[in-house]
């Protein structure tokens, strides 16, 4: 028989080849089982090792690839999610999501988003504005004063601001600071657009000055209640109210008045003065009285409004003498002095006299 590798002749029996030591199948069915068993055990690891090696090959790129799919989906949506983030909380957005909060009603959403818009631009009059509304409306007005007093520093010019607080000022009937406020203010626009919060002071219908004749006063201001005092002091919403004619005492008068507006704003205090001389003047008031003097002394004269004092030494004065205006330095020796006056309707008086005697 020849081996069935190297075909050389193989002796009966010989289980193995002389030349190339290759196994010889005498028994066919023997040679096959042993021989599907040593291939069973050399085919194992190959074919553990070909399992292993093909299992990655084709599984690891494919789940490397839904991975990498996954992490850029979550980073565009983390990064859509900051676009958006940061497009809510822009300025503009925070101010445009304050107002339309603030004219559904939901006065606290829309103060802490107007809030939020401020700490972006802390200056910003339109959302400064907006705050001081949102305040108004929820009953806060003392607080939407502090929000508005700065700001009104910061914009002196803006009819919009001075309308704002002026009309919390009324809310509250700081009726004084709002006379303040526009006395202070320097633009005529403002002031022209704020018309109904200032009180114009009342005008009277005879002018200050001396007369001779009786007369009659009267106060007017449009639309507005008037108040008025005749003693000199400055008059107030407790002082008389106007009603009509004010009739002039005979004598000096100082007439004071103030006008307060619908929205009970007052106006500044104007003042008349009036002197009114009807007859003859008495004699005026001389002092010191009479007697003996030992050291320098001055005379003096009390002479009324609507009245001139003339006077002289020794004699009766005329409306040609000496013109009384200051004290007089009484002379030495012994001497009379006289003093008339002269009314405004060129009436004169009598004249007073006194006797002094001045010794050094």
């Amino acid at each position: 028989m020849k081996c069935p590798k190297c075909h050389a002749e193989v002796k009966d029996g010989s289980l193995y080849c002389d030349k190339c030591l290759a196994e010889i199948p005498w028994v066919k069915e023997f040679n096959s089982v042993e021989t599907l068993m040593e291939k069973k055990k050399l085919e194992e690891p190959k074919q553990s090792f070909s399992f292993i090696k093909k299992e990655p090959a084709v599984r690891f790129p494919k789940l490397l690839v839904s991975r990498r799919k996954g992490v850029l989906l979550c980073a565009l949506i983390l990064v859509l999610g900051i676009l958006m983030f940061r497009q809510l909380h822009t300025f503009s957005a925070l101010y445009h999501r304050a107002e339309q909060a603030y004219q559904s009603g939901e006065y606290e959403n829309a103060l802490s988003l107007a809030e939020q818009a401020l700490d972006k631009k802390p200056e910003h009059l339109r959302v400064n504005l907006l705050r001081a509304k949102i305040l108004e409306a929820e009953g806060d007005v003392s607080s939407a004063i502090l929000v508005m007093q700065p700001v009104i520093k910061k914009f002196p010019d803006s009819a919009p601001v001075y309308q704002m607080l002026l009309r919390l000022l009324s809310h509250e009937n700081r009726t004084r600071e709002i006379k303040k406020l526009l006395s202070e203010c320097e633009s005529p626009e403002v002031l022209e657009v704020c018309r109904e919060y200032i009180a114009e002071p009342p005008n009277a219908s005879l002018l200050s000055g001396t007369y001779t004749t009786e007369q009659t006063v009267e106060l007017t201001a449009e639309g507005e209640t008037i108040y008025y005092t005749m003693d000199g002091k400055n008059p107030t919403e407790k002082s008389l109210v106007y009603s009509g004619p004010i009739p002039l005492m005979e004598g000096s008068t100082t007439l004071k008045a103030m006008a307060v507006n619908a929205l009970g704003i007052p106006s500044d205090v104007v003042s008349w003065d009036y002197i009114l001389v009807y007859g003859v003047p008495a004699p005026p008031k001389i002092y010191p009285e009479d007697g003996n003097y030992y050291k320098k002394t001055e005379i003096e004269l009390e002479v009324p409004d609507g009245c001139i004092a003339y006077y002289a030494f020794d004699e009766i004065p005329t409306v040609n003498s000496t013109q009384y205006q200051n004290p007089i330095s009484m002379p030495e020796g012994y001497h009379d002095f006289y003093a008339i006056l002269e009314a405004a309707n060129g009436e004169v008086s009598e004249a007073a006299h006194r006797e002094y005697y001045l010794e050094y």
